[in-house]
């Protein structure tokens, strides 16, 4: 009976500091910068793909509130923007910055641009909707004023829907870096991937059953100290999201559709195992409001 209250007692001890280190908790993460030693290793945890589904928006509650992610993204021109801009209002604790999209990559699963598909008619196919492979979009010679003018729509939905807007990131492919970057200044915003991070590999095209013990491992691996970033996709197992099958044949999981691949991955952010593993090598998790109100104070 002692040892089983022991384990019970340690467990409870590393779901709590576990808890600490979860992002949206201020108090826990200013402990934890008074508490880590220079030449940390930090760590932002981005999510990508918010409002593409109804089911990532569960995904993105459970694991802001119960995961390590540190970063989720709005996808503007998504189906389930209105509902994802809500949740965003609803969290004001998360850092969620606009995943700026020139890309419909999903079979069956179409969406349109913010702005009138008439105006931008460089950026969308014969029927109005945006590309579903770079090539295509390629192919179509996109204008760069066109560009700057949907994804600066974009951004600017997501301020009229009060979502408190803290970094840019792009989705998939298309968006030209310049643009990116001076749409970043324009509001005064980061860019993800604009302070020197190294990126881990990852676990999205990893099968579902090794996701986590290979995130672990991945985590494990860090030695030296620096800004490190894993970008994730998450979503639920749901019919919905199983239903996404990708239009790039080399895209397409083994067996079909994303969701169980999308699920396995919010299993991993969510682990026990990740979890005690950042505890245990003193990774500071980070997000890029964290980091942009860091280099603020540098350059005042």
């Amino acid at each position: 009976m002692k040892k089983v209250t022991e384990k019970a007692l340690a467990v409870f001890v590393l779901l709590y500091l576990a808890a600490l280190m979860m992002p949206g908790n201020a108090i826990s993460q200013a402990k934890a910068a008074q508490t880590i030693p220079a030449g940390e290793i930090r760590l932002i945890v981005r999510g990508d793909d918010m409002g593409m589904t109804q089911g990532s928006l569960e995904a993105f509650e459970r694991a802001f509130n119960h995961g390590i992610l540190t970063s989720g993204a709005i996808q503007v021109p998504a189906p389930w923007f209105e509902a994802a801009a809500e949740l965003a209002k609803k969290n004001p604790g998360w850092c969620v910055g606009i995943h700026l999209c020139l890309m419909g990559e999903w079979m069956g699963y179409r969406w349109r641009p913010v702005l009138p598909w008439d105006k931008v008619s460089s950026l969308v196919d014969e029927d109005g909707f945006l590309f579903q492979t770079p090539g295509a979009l390629a192919a179509n010679n996109p204008k760069l004023d066109e560009m700057e003018a949907e994804l600066r729509a974009q951004i600017e939905l997501a301020l009229k829907k009060g979502i408190n807007v803290q970094y840019l990131d792009s989705h998939y492919s298309g968006v030209d870096p310049k643009i990116k970057q001076k749409l970043a200044d324009e509001y005064d915003l980061p860019v993800s991937m604009g302070f020197g991070e190294k990126r881990i590999p990852g676990i999205y095209m990893t099968p579902e059953n090794e996701k986590t013990q290979t995130l672990v491992k991945q985590l494990d691996a860090l030695k030296e100290p620096g800004l490190y970033i894993i970008v994730d996709h998450i979503a639920i197992d749901s019919p919905e999201d199983n239903a996404l099958i990708h239009a790039d044949p080399p895209a397409i999981f083994p067996g079909g559709g994303v969701g169980k691949h999308r699920a396995a991955e919010l299993d991993a952010l969510c682990s026990i195992e990740v979890k005690s593993i950042i505890l245990k090598k003193g990774i500071k998790l980070v997000s890029y409001h964290q980091l942009w109100e860091e280099q603020k104070k540098r350059q005042e």
